[in-house]
């Protein structure tokens, strides 16, 4: 809640976080989304189905994540991803770059 909230203080709408890949996907269907702060491990799940409608949908997404790089397929190498634990204002930098935004 505390990245939700900090989102928000930035000046953006948070929707979420949700808690199941069904959840996230149906969040999608009912919300136009600028770009998603994805985990890779969601509710003991990964997010990749989520990733794949975000890609086909062409919205951005960034990985905010305990894993590393490597737990990530070869087809999302190169996306943008963040190590939690991770300081706010880096993320919401990143979210600002992401969106094609100024810093």
């Amino acid at each position: 809640m505390e990245l939700a909230w900090a989102v928000e203080d930035a000046g953006y709408w948070v929707i979420g976080p949700e808690r199941s890949v069904e959840a996230a996907i149906t969040t999608l269907g009912r919300f136009k989304v600028d770009l998603a702060v994805l985990d890779i491990g969601l509710g003991g799940e990964t997010v990749f189905p989520v990733t794949h409608r975000l890609g086909a949908t062409g919205i951005p997404f960034i990985f905010l994540t305990g894993f590393t790089s490597a737990a990530l397929p070869s087809e999302y190498l190169g996306r943008p991803l963040l190590q939690k634990p991770c300081e706010l204002p880096v993320v919401i930098a990143l979210i600002r770059s992401t969106l094609g935004l100024a810093p």
